[in-house]
């Protein structure tokens, strides 16, 4: 699903999912869907293998005691 999805697409994806909300909460997760969209667009993008906590995280620099230079 590349384009904006309707809000009928997105009745049908919760309905798809098990999701069995009743009619008041839709416009609810409709904007939602939105936000969500966005933020798997931003989670998709490159990024250098730095910009990942774990690759860069020394948690033995963290231990009582360490020398903290």
């Amino acid at each position: 699903m590349s384009q904006t999805p309707s809000d009928d697409d997105i009745k049908r994806l919760a309905r798809e999912a098990g999701l069995d909300l009743p009619a008041e909460f839709m416009p609810e997760l409709i904007e939602a869907y939105g936000h969500v969209r966005q933020m798997t667009e931003r989670v998709r993008a490159a990024r250098p293998r730095g910009d990942e906590p774990a690759h860069v995280f020394v948690a033995s620099a963290f231990q009582p005691g360490k020398d903290k230079r």
